[in-house]
This record gives structure tokens, sequence and C-alpha cells, in this order.
């Protein structure tokens, strides 16, 4: 009996053990923290500066909204801004000091971008040939980075234009295209003129413009001069496009802002032509017959059944 008591002590005694080792893990060392590029506040930034081989492109936020400053005044798009910002979060894989002497051992003195936050600013060189990580330098430090940001920080300033053609959220109330005027009366209803058959699709065609986007924005690179859009509205300036060029897109452009929108062929139709609207079909009479149920089918007849019986019997063979 003591012997079988000592038995199960011990097999007690080495569930104890076993687990203290699953639950404190001896001799594994602890993770360091993660380091980033940053501690930088995403929120407390208004403006900053990416520099890269195309220039200078500044960033400023103003209600909300990030717009270019430099080297044209435009929205921007704030998703794209908000890549470009999520660079300063980035997880350092190793970081060293740096001395200034090693600068042309990682092509950080003919840097390949940076990016100024305020005081703060980061300086992008090569990419290490190994691991692939970009280096980037930040204050005295070297760090290595995963580089999976190089399109953002060698972009133009063009990509960070905002390609919605209206202000977002804004209601136009005139809207006048080359040969045709839109205008919203104090009831909510579109006047069209000329009078047009199609003018039951004049709210759609200004819906068009509220949700149209670009596939690419440029800078100018040709007289302005064609046709002229305008558009009023209730709660934002005026806006003015110049039809550059129909086919086979369609290219806008915004003389304020030096900036020229392609727009595919598609979207143009849906931009430049009152479109008639589908009548609805009128809904087919009711016959007073359809709201009668079917009746289930009626029983044989009583004397078919009979019939039907008596053939039954005489088939069957006598008992």
């Amino acid at each position: 009996m003591q012997k079988r008591l000592l038995i199960n002590l011990l097999l007690l005694l080495a569930v104890l053990v076993l687990g203290a080792i699953v639950i404190f893990e001896p001799g594994k060392e602890e993770q360091p923290e993660s380091v980033r590029l940053t501690e930088l506040d995403d929120t407390t930034i208004d403006h900053f500066v990416l520099k890269n081989n195309s220039g200078e492109i500044a960033f400023e936020k103003r209600e909300d909204h990030w717009w270019l400053t430099a080297p044209f005044s435009a929205p921007a798009n704030d998703i794209r801004v908000g890549q470009l910002l999520a660079i300063s979060h980035a997880a350092s894989a190793s970081h060293y000091p740096l001395n200034t002497e090693d600068l042309p051992r990682f092509e950080l003195d003919k840097p390949k971008a940076s990016i100024t936050l305020g005081q703060v600013k980061m300086v992008f060189g090569g990419v290490d040939p190994i691991d692939l990580r970009r280096y980037v330098w930040v204050g005295k430090t070297l760090h290595l980075v995963d580089d999976d940001f190089s399109h953002h920080i060698s972009a133009p300033a063009t990509e960070y234009v905002e390609r919605k053609l209206l202000p977002e959220g804004s209601k136009p109330n005139v809207l006048t295209l080359p040969g045709l005027k839109l205008t919203q009366d104090k009831d909510g209803r579109w006047q069209v003129d000329p009078a047009s058959p199609a003018a039951s699709g004049a709210a759609d065609l200004v819906a068009n413009w509220q949700t149209a986007r670009a596939i690419d924005v440029m800078q100018i690179a040709q007289p302005v001069q064609g046709d002229i859009i305008h558009i009023d509205f209730t709660d934002h300036a005026p806006v003015e496009f110049v039809i550059l060029k129909r086919d086979p897109d369609l290219i806008l452009a915004r003389a304020d802002w030096g900036l020229q929108y392609q727009v595919t062929a598609e979207t143009a139709a849906q931009l430049l032509t009152l479109a008639l609207k589908p009548a609805v079909a009128p809904a087919a009479p009711v016959s007073p017959n359809d709201n009668v149920e079917e009746e289930d089918s009626e029983p044989a007849d009583s004397d078919d059944q009979l019939k039907i019986d008596e053939h039954d019997t005489e088939d069957e063979p006598d008992k």
C-alpha cells in the first residue's frame, strides 16, 4: 500500500513539474518590443512633404481632407495619402547607429526619396541585396524595413490627386453642357433646355456627374481650348471643365488647377448624353378568376366508381 502511495505521489509531482514548464517556459527569451520608424501620431500631422525624383510634393490637411499644395493645388486622395503616412509606422526588422561617412554604402547620399513630417525626416536609400529590405535613415539610426511601399514614395504628384470629378457630397443645381442646360427648380425638379423627350433622365445625368471618376490625371500638356462644361452648386463654388478631346476617351481640363482628367468612353456617354428613361410598363389587369383558388380534382363519379369496383370483382378468381 505504501509503495502504491509513493508511486502516485511521484506521478503527481511529475505532472506539476511539467505543468510549470508549460506555463513559465524557462529558458525562453522575452521578445523585444517591435521598433517602428517613428512614434508619430498621424492625427496630429496637418502638413508634410514628400521629395522624390519627380520633385517636391507638399500636402496640407484642410477640414479633415488632404490637399496637394505643391507643385500645384488640388484635392488629394485621402486613402493614398493615408498609405503614405502609414510608412512612418513601418516595423524595423533591424536597426543600427548610423555614421554619416557610411551614407554612400547604403545609397543614402543620393536617396531615392524622403518624407518630412514636421521635425522628423525619413530618408529612403537602397535595398539590402540579401533580404531585399529597404534602408531608411531616421535621426541617427539606420533601419531595415520590408520594402512594400516603393510605389508610394516614388509616385509623382498626379498619382495623389483625387480622381472624383466633383467635390465629395456636393449638390449641383445647374449643369450646363454643350447644347444642353439642366436647372433644378425650387421644388427639386430638373428643367431641361432645350426641351427634350428624354427630360425624364435629367436627374440620372446629374447623378452620373456626382459619382464620375477619372481613370488618369495629368498636368495639362496643351492649350486649353474647347467646349465648356459649367456646373453650379448649392453648397460649393462653381466648377468648370474644358473638353480637350472626345475620342477615344474624354479628356476634361480644369484650367484653375492645371490638370486634365481622362474619362472612359462609356462614362463619357453617361456624362454628356441625356438618356431617355425607360417607361415603366403598366401592371397587367387582374381577372376576377385570378383570385379564385383552383379546386382540387373532383373524385370520380359514384357510377364510375361502381363500374370500376364491379370490373375488379369480375377479375378475381373464384374462391
